[in-house]
């Protein structure tokens, strides 16, 4: 594996202003930030080996996860074997975390790890970004300080 941000497309991976909590028959059953693939092309989902997530210090479990994009929803672990779907480069993906209660209102500090598989590069690449975001009282996004 080769961790750095080789094709310089990590300033677009967490998409401003998407972070939100999200519910369930009314309770908040976690949260959710948008994303771009950052490579400047698209990709099968099973050519995506893992998505990693660090909020606030702290890395969310894989299996917390869920990964949507073109209308359909995947755990990690299905994504492996998706080849019928993909992630193109203007394709907003958003990644979801089952964390009961959410995240509190605030600034928080997102991290974003992308490991993707290329079929013509015999390495996975991992592309990573953090940003801060913020929530407002309702758990929507807003302007981080």
């Amino acid at each position: 594996m080769a961790r750095g941000n080789f094709f310089g497309y990590d300033i677009y991976m967490i998409c401003g202003h998407t972070l939100r909590n999200v519910g369930k028959r009314g309770q908040t059953i976690g949260f959710a930030v948008d994303l771009r693939i950052a490579n400047y092309r698209g990709y099968l989902l099973s050519q995506i080996e893992d998505v990693r997530i660090c909020v606030d210090g702290e890395w969310m479990d894989r299996d917390r996860l869920r990964f949507a994009i073109n209308g359909k929803q995947y755990s990690l672990s299905e994504m492996e074997t998706v080849t019928d779907n993909r992630w193109g480069v203007l394709d907003r993906a958003t990644l979801t975390c089952l964390l009961p209660g959410g995240l509190r209102p605030g600034s928080h500090e997102v991290t974003v790890e992308e490991h993707i598989r290329a079929s013509y590069v015999p390495m996975t690449a991992i592309a990573y970004a953090t940003r801060t975001l913020a929530l407002d009282q309702a758990g929507c996004s807003t302007h981080a300080p």
